[in-house]
């Protein structure tokens, strides 16, 4: 994780015996004077920039944090809304009137939270945390943003999944066992009939076995509201029967524009990941002129601008 800038410290030692005369003597010699003034200028030209490369690189006991430093800070990571995604304080953590992110949970108790402690320039931490702690005096609290490239990356397209606000689903479907447990969020019960809920719909059916095939049928309620994609950390959405004909069901999830990135979901059938599979997600991406949405499975950092609030306990 993270870069580093490497120091390079060089120092110009100058030696030998100078000759000083005044300013009025040499300015007296014609003959010689511009071409001195000239080497004059130059020195000081030299020594003035020497002099400034040594105190921005070299440095001074006030030089502030630089690569190879060990630091102590404690911080708060935070979305541009506001809402606090991770934090190394107690204090905020359990304060409930600070708006936390939709995943944000405690650690646990107070011992679980202390200032966190990194090398500079050691590849720890992600780069634009690295880099914005840098030049900071200890007891200065400092906020930067930290960009997408400089955090944790890009979102990965896979894990986003676009839906339409407006859905029709057959009243009655034959499935395989896949494809039922993709719709229903478990496998099939293989004697008798039995009754499951659409896994992202809420709606209610019935099925039963016929030669390894899945016969379903739903049984909608016009104008009823399901609650939708909830669990006991996902408070999820609502979707609404708007109408049953012909065989098929019409719903309309009840989701706005206001609710990109406020709302988290759980998805009973989940989307494969690696070797395993990724059940939480949150919404992202409300349009509403073009009736989509997208459920968004990557981690919510992914993708964003971070604002970090630091401040430095200690360094050495």
């Amino acid at each position: 994780m993270g870069s580093s800038y490497q120091v390079l410290n060089r120092s110009i030692r100058f030696s030998g015996r100078v000759q000083m005369r005044s300013f009025r003597s040499i300015l007296g010699d014609s003959s010689a004077a511009k071409p001195i003034l000239a080497v004059i200028v130059v020195l000081l030209l030299i020594t003035s920039t020497v002099g400034a490369y040594a105190v921005l690189i070299a440095g001074s006991p006030d030089k502030g944090v630089e690569a190879g430093d060990k630091v102590v800070v404690n911080y708060i990571g935070s979305f541009d809304d506001g809402r606090v995604f991770d934090t190394s304080l107690w204090s905020v953590a359990n304060d409930s009137a600070i708006p936390k992110s939709l995943f944000f949970t405690l650690r646990g108790n107070e011992t679980k939270y202390a200032p966190l402690e990194f090398t500079v320039g050691g590849y720890q931490m992600i780069t634009g945390f690295d880099q914005g702690v840098r030049g900071m005096k200890v007891g200065e609290t400092k906020q930067f943003n930290v960009s997408a490239v400089q955090g944790y990356g890009p979102m990965d397209a896979s894990l986003m999944k676009t839906m339409q606000l407006e859905e029709t689903i057959a009243i009655k479907q034959t499935l395989d066992k896949a494809a039922f447990q993709q719709m229903f969020g478990h496998d099939p019960v293989t004697s008798g009939v039995n009754n499951a809920n659409h896994a992202r719909l809420g709606i209610e059916a019935r099925y039963h076995m016929e030669s390894n095939k899945v016969v379903v049928e739903f049984i909608p309620q016009l104008g009823k509201t399901y609650q939708v994609c909830s669990s006991a950390n996902a408070g999820g959405w609502t979707v609404k029967v708007a109408s049953i004909e012909d065989g098929s069901i019409t719903v309309r999830h009840q989701l706005t524009d206001d609710d990109e990135f406020m709302v988290r979901g759980y998805d009973k059938a989940g989307v494969q990941y690696g070797k395993g599979k990724l059940n939480d997600f949150y919404v992202d991406d409300v349009n509403v002129d073009a009736g989509t949405f997208v459920m968004n499975y990557n981690p919510e950092h992914k993708g964003r601008v971070l604002t970090f609030t630091v401040t430095l306990v200690s360094v050495a």
